[in-house]
């Protein structure tokens, strides 16, 4: 099958149908099943999924390397959505244990993919077809959404997968969408796991992004790659990419919690109809706020100077405060992790990783953090034990430890101490046609998170002509320093203080101000006024933000704003610090109609917004293979209006750019206009489907800033219209 293109031939559809009538036609004369199907899950037993059975038959995983499916569909983001895909296969694409079997996009990601086949769908040849399958794209609590609503139709809800998932191949279902797995309907999706493992995904909004090395998806694959279990890697890919996010895992059985693929150790298969939860929050206070009315222009930090002996002297030192020797294998480490962005060192249970062009590291101990044992120790414990440790001692700790070992980031500021919770077993048995449950689970501490927030302070120039200065938050996912500390004191410690945490997260980029070699003054960068970054972000939501928010929005109402600095996720190149409006948006979702807070983030200064991509150009007629096409991007040094796109005379960026073409993943051309592109055969001669990408860079920006824009081309081997897609 291929990994960028779905072909399905009309046989195999029309043999498939009178397949299904044939099924039909018997499950009629079966009491048993008539009239139910069209109704809600539930009931006392499992419903019969196949002619003649009574319930699922548990089939062994097929063995062999591990096997990656992904789907993205938000229809309106299909820039982050494809670098979603592409993040989740950076890593283990490539691995000599893991096979992509399938990335589908948008018009070929396929509702009836995630159905089970009593209802008509395919899901034992798709997500029950892998071991872990990625989606990417709308959600809500009730479901998640596809951009084609023909196949079968345009969201996967609870009562499509009832007791479907894992029966067959899959164990693991991870899903960069908002709000999946909030509170409301958590019991039905835990009634859809037979046999499937754990389900991945969010409890707030999720941030999707542009560039692949920034999405939860890449982290994601990343952490597995170094060997953490699922749950390690979700939770720590959410650190390191989101911020201001809760994300969930449900749990079939607790020991899967352990699951590590990359070493082969996975819990055995279940089909009871228990689940547990685990909840993670991955951190970050919103900015502060500031008087943006008098400000008009704000002064530029820059990266200090950061390079490879640097990283080699910081992973030294980290290396000796938790316990993790890396002398003697640093040469031959840096060897291997050359073409990576990060060092790595391990000890036993002990990770750790240093971000080799920023500083940002992070140490977890992976006994302990989010395992099976965690879980079973948080829900023995309580808060009269001798040893328990509260929310206030953690605190205490997470101070000492970072004071002790001069780990305190510049600019760090005390927010938060927060826990990870773990819940109490949800009973999907009693789920009844008639109305959906959503169960009242108890959740009990797990572990604390003490958060650290970046503060730094500027002088600024008002309006007025008057300086002052003023304190900002520095915000997004590399603003972050977190101390995870265990509920439990260790046995006999003499002290509290004693307590080693299991995980921290820190270092942030060192920044000063950026100074006038001839004159020695420090510079500064014009900003737009609130008002037109409002209305910016209002008329063009996907193109002028830093973070996308993969929710199908029907409403946007900006309720505050405030300036603040933004920084990126650890592996990403950034020369400097971009100056953001924050913007409390009230966004009503159009599937439950429920209006959600959430904070977006604008570039207060057009300089520092990505370039604009967008395909004017597209074949209008006959397209058959053989046939040669034209593609043409938009001019990105022209200002909005003059490009009809928006009524702004301002360009997006610095004015110099670079484009490049892709078709399905592979680079194809280079050029504002990619000419006489010949169309390949397709595999199925009856069809021909081409997935084309337009990458805008901007090569005078001192960060990565990059754009997409997408066209899809799909017909028969005669006439058909090209459809766009972005």
């Amino acid at each position: 099958m291929s990994t960028q293109s779905r072909t399905r031939s009309l046989s195999l559809r029309l043999l498939w149908v009178v397949s299904l009538v044939l099924l039909l036609t018997l499950f009629l004369f079966s009491a048993v099943w008539a009239g139910e199907e069209e109704e809600q899950p539930g009931g006392a037993g499992e419903p019969t999924t196949a002619a003649g059975a009574d319930a699922p038959q548990a089939t062994a995983d097929d063995g062999g390397d591990w096997e990656l499916g992904v789907h993205g569909s938000a229809g309106d983001l299909t820039s982050a959505t494809a670098a979603e895909r592409t993040g989740m296969g950076f890593w283990l694409a490539p691995a000599s244990n893991w096979v992509w079997r399938y990335s589908y996009a948008e018009s070929s990601a396929w509702e009836e993919d995630f159905k089970r086949a009593a209802l008509g769908g395919t899901e034992n040849s798709y997500i029950d077809a892998v071991d872990l399958q990625f989606y990417v794209g709308h959600g809500w609590p009730g479901g998640f959404t596809f951009a084609n609503n023909t196949h079968d139709d345009g969201s996967l809800v609870p009562n499509d997968c009832f007791r479907s998932w894992g029966d067959n191949d899959n164990e693991w279902l991870a899903l960069t969408s908002c709000q999946v797995l909030a509170d409301s309907n958590l019991s039905n999706w835990a009634a859809c796991m037979n046999g499937q493992h754990l389900i991945m995904g969010f409890v707030t909004n999720a941030s999707a992004y542009n560039n692949a090395s920034s999405t939860q998806a890449y982290h994601f694959g990343r952490y597995i790659r170094q060997n953490y279990s699922m749950p390690q890697a979700w939770y720590k890919a959410c650190d390191v990419a989101q911020r201001g996010r809760v994300t969930r895992t449900l749990i079939n059985e607790l020991a899967c919690l352990n699951d590590k693929p990359n070493l082969g150790q996975v819990c055995a298969d279940s089909f009871d109809t228990d689940a547990w939860y685990q909840t993670h929050a991955c951190g970050t206070e919103t900015a502060i706020a500031v008087p943006t009315a008098d400000i008009r222009t704000l002064p530029v930090f820059v990266m200090a100077p950061y390079g490879l002996e640097d990283a080699k002297s910081d992973l030294r030192t980290l290396g000796n405060i938790f316990s993790i020797p890396v002398n003697p294998t640093l040469t031959a480490r840096v060897q291997d992790q050359m073409a990576s962005d990060y060092f790595t060192g391990t000890a036993g249970a002990l990770a750790l990783e240093l971000d080799k062009g920023s500083g940002i590291f992070s140490f977890s101990n992976l006994d302990e953090l989010w395992t099976a044992s965690q879980a079973e120790q948080a829900m023995a414990v309580n808060a009269a034990s001798a040893n328990y440790i509260d929310s206030d001692d953690a605190r205490r700790v997470a101070d000492n430890f970072l004071q002790t070992n001069n780990l305190n980031g510049s600019g760090a500021t005390f927010y938060e101490v927060i826990s990870d919770t773990i819940s109490s077993s949800i009973d999907t048995s009693n789920l009844t046609r008639a109305a959906l449950m959503v169960a009242q689970m108890d959740e009990t501490p797990l572990l604390w998170q003490v958060i650290y927030s970046r503060r730094l302070t500027a002088t600024v120039v008002s309006a007025a002509g008057v300086a002052a200065e003023i304190e900002f938050s520095v915000v997004g996912p590399g603003a972050k320093q977190k101390v995870y500390v265990p509920i439990t004191a260790a046995v006999g410690a003499a002290s509290l203080l004693e307590t080693m945490p299991v995980g921290v997260q820190g270092g942030w980029r060192e920044v000063a101000p950026a100074i006038n070699a001839a004159t020695g003054d420090a510079l500064s960068v014009a900003i737009l006024t609130a008002e037109q970054v409002k209305a910016l972000y209002l008329d063009l939501p996907d193109d002028v933000t830093l973070n996308d928010v993969p929710l199908d929005v029907t409403k946007r109402e900006i309720v505050s704003h405030t300036i603040a600095y933004w920084e990126e996720a650890s592996g990403v190149s950034q020369g400097q610090l971009i100056p953001v409006y924050e913007l409390k948006v009230n966004m009503t979702e159009r599937q439950s109609q429920a209006v959600v807070e959430e904070f977006v983030y604008v570039p207060a200064s057009q300089l520092y917004m990505r370039p604009l991509a967008r395909i004017i150009d597209a074949p209008t007629g006959p397209i058959m293979a053989g046939t040669a096409i034209t593609l043409t991007a938009a001019d990105a040094t022209q200002t909005l209006k003059s490009l009809n796109v928006a009524n702004y005379d301002i360009v997006l960026g610095n004015g110099d750019y670079s484009y490049q073409w892709f078709l399905d993943g592979e680079k194809i051309g280079d050029g504002r206009v990619l000419s006489n592109f010949v169309v390949p055969n397709s595999a199925d001669p009856r069809e021909i489907r081409l997935t084309f990408e337009l990458r805008v860079t901007d090569i005078a920006s001192p960060n990565e800033s990059v754009s997409t824009d997408r066209l899809a081309l799909a017909g028969s081997l005669g006439l058909y219209l090209p459809s766009i897609s972005r």
